[in-house]
Parts: C-alpha cells; structure tokens; sequence
C-alpha cells in the first residue's frame, strides 16, 4: 500500500550551486501556493498526488527511518536537514540555511504531497502541513525531497508522530480533490444560473476522484442525494459526513451538462489505524524537586511596575531573551511574552518559576500583545 522507495541521489544545497536566483523562483512558487487560489493553478506545473500514509510501530523507528531519509530533505531556502526534534507537542526541523520547520502536532490537520514539475534542480517534491490554526495567506510548514517515495515517507514519519502523541490525523473521508466557492464566470462555464455548488480546483493525481473522474471547474451540485447549497453548507454540514462513507454518488455540471460520477475510496475497515506500540514516553510529573530545571531556551526578568498595573493583580514573568537554536525558538515564544501559567498554576515570579517546571513536558500560557496564547515544551524528545 505504501512505497517508500528512496533514490540513491542525494538532495544538495550550496555545494550544488543553486543560484539564488532559483532559490528565490522557487520560495516564490511556494509562497504563491500558499497564498493564491488553487484555481490559479489549472494549467500550472505544480501537481498534488494522492497518498494514505502507513504507521510505524514505534517512535523510534519513525525516527530511524527520518534519520535515514535525512540527507534527501531540504528546507525551501535551500538549507539541509541538520537535527530533528519530536516530542509530544510537535517536530521541529533545523536546517543549515533558514529558519526552523515547526508543526505542532495539536494543529497539524492534513498533509499533502506536491511535485514541481516545472522546477529543473533538486528536490523538486516538497510535503506541505496543514494547519488548523493557520490564517488566510499564511505559508503552510513545508520540506522539499528528492523523489516522490521520500516524500511519502516523510507523510508516513510525521504521521506516525502525530498518532503517538495523542493527535493523530483524520485518514477517513478524504477522496482527492480541494474546492472553493464557485465565481459567477465558474457558474456560467458550467451552465448554471444562479448560486450552488462547490468548485473543483484540484483533483489529486492517483486518488479517488480523479479515478472516479472529477476534474478541475466540475461543480458539485449532490453528494449521496444531499444539495450542495454552498461552500459553507458542504464544508460545514456534508464534509465531515466523509469520513464514514466509502462510496460517493456526486452529481455535478459539467460544460453545460448535468452528469453523475461514482467515487469509490478504500473500505473504512481497511484504513491504516495506530498501533498502541506507538507512543511518547511519559513525563516526570511537575515539581519533584529531584532534577534540574530543563533548559528550555529563554532567559525571564520580573514584571515591571507597569507590567503588573496593566494585568490588574495577575502575576508573571517576562521573557528577557530567547536563545537561538533552543526549544523556547523552536516553538516561537519571543521576548516580551509574559507567562502567566506554568502547567496550570500561576507563575507568582522569576523566583517562583522553577518549581513550577515538569522534568519533561510544559505548557505554558502567554500574554502577547494584550492576547493569550498556549505553548507547549517537552524536554522528552526523540532526536538526532
């Protein structure tokens, strides 16, 4: 079911010789299918393709299998892999060139194979991660490979990651294909008068609707003889339905035409499910007083007067510094973040902060520009 073939050329960076001219061609490219309408890319040259990851049994063997792949993954300013971080909160890629790849396994909703075709250097695939908490024209947490293979077991590795520390990734349901609302030139290409329907703007490469013979600017009018109203109806109250049905019944319009395709998906019984082997290890509970504090990455003074004004009798402490290359950077805590909790009880100073620290995981809640924000930190972590 899965191939994880991985080819013997190696992912190069500077050594290379991509120009920064390409660099900067190809952070474009990936910036603009962050940001613009997958209908922008009809007739482009990036392709998504269709994969259903498989698990390992264990972390550690997740993080073998990422170790082995290591030197055919690249960031996309060209930098090579250098370590990997994963623990229950997220994994976090460090790169020679760029800033640290983090996705946050709480968030982390889909991930997506995508191929360059157009792009002539190395590593023209890339694995995008979908976020939940991701706002509109935010660039999605992406790594190029070497080949398509590397990639899916790049899908397989996080994915794995993300069932062991408790969130994993919804496998069900999905068929192929993205959507959007449809716009009036949508409508009248596909012969309809007035507003209905979503809009097909991706069909995967090898997946369920492609197979089944969606295509881009097909508008879904039914799914299983339920309308279609609109983009927030279906995304809202037929979307979710997906994931326990294995057989679509779509009507659609098509060129002016009215037409039915039949979509057929893996049965559901035969999803790939979590093994119970695959876990994180356990923390050390808060405060045992029996190691140190875990170095964490980040340096905190007391509140000033002002500070403790303006929480109006909360207390806290400021983060001073964060040190580069740390946990605290990883998770993007900055400096002039107030922590007001540390592992649910309140942070009553600098003084006061140690004894609040697990040996293991932590989690943190910020006070950032007037909003408050959970991080989560674990010094249990696989790596290498």
């Amino acid at each position: 079911m899965t191939g994880t073939g991985i080819a013997s050329d190696a992912c190069s960076g500077e050594k290379e010789g991509v120009s920064v001219k390409k660099r900067g061609l190809l952070a474009w490219a990936l910036l603009f299918l962050s940001l613009c309408s997958c209908a922008a890319f009809a007739q482009s040259p990036f392709v998504r393709h269709y994969y259903i990851p498989e698990y390992y049994p264990t972390v550690e063997e997740a993080m073998g299998r990422l170790k082995n792949i290591q030197p055919l993954l690249m960031s996309i300013d060209d930098g090579m892999l250098k370590s990997v971080e994963a623990d229950r909160f997220g994994i976090r890629f460090f790169w020679t060139a760029g800033q640290a790849t983090v996705i946050p396994f709480d968030k982390l909703t889909d991930l997506r194979i995508w191929h360059n075709t157009a792009f002539k250097g190395q590593c023209p695939w890339f694995v995008a991660a979908y976020l939940s908490t991701a706002s509109e024209g935010e660039t999605s947490p992406q790594m190029r490979t070497s080949t398509k293979g590397v990639a899916e077991t790049l899908c397989s590795i996080i994915t794995s990651l993300a069932a062991a520390s408790g969130h994993p990734i919804e496998l069900r349901g999905y068929i192929g294909f993205s959507y959007e609302e449809p716009t009036k030139k949508n409508l009248k290409d596909a012969g309809l008068k007035k507003q209905a329907g979503i809009v097909v703007d991706f069909a995967d490469l090898g997946g369920p609707a492609e197979k089944g013979g969606l295509k881009p600017g097909d508008i879904i009018l039914s799914v299983n003889g339920r309308p279609v109203e609109s983009f927030e109806q279906f995304k809202k109250d037929i979307r979710p339905g997906f994931v326990s049905a294995d057989t679509f019944i779509l009507e659609l319009a098509r060129n002016g035409k009215k037409e039915t395709l039949r979509i057929k998906t893996l049965p559901l019984d035969e999803f790939p499910v979590p093994p119970k082997t695959l876990t994180f290890g356990q923390a050390s509970p808060a405060g045992n007083g029996k190691n140190q504090p875990p170095k964490l990455g980040f340096v905190l003074r007391n509140l000033s007067m002002s500070e403790k004004s303006a929480l109006k009798g909360r207390t806290g402490a400021v983060i001073l510094e964060v040190k580069p290359g740390g946990l605290a950077e990883a998770m993007k805590m900055q400096p002039g973040d107030i922590i007001l909790f540390c592992n649910g009880k309140a942070v009553p100073s600098v003084e006061g902060f140690s004894v609040l620290l697990s040996e293991g995981e932590n989690n943190f809640l910020l006070l950032r520009n007037g909003k408050e924000l959970t991080v989560g930190i674990s010094t249990v972590t696989e790596s290498f």
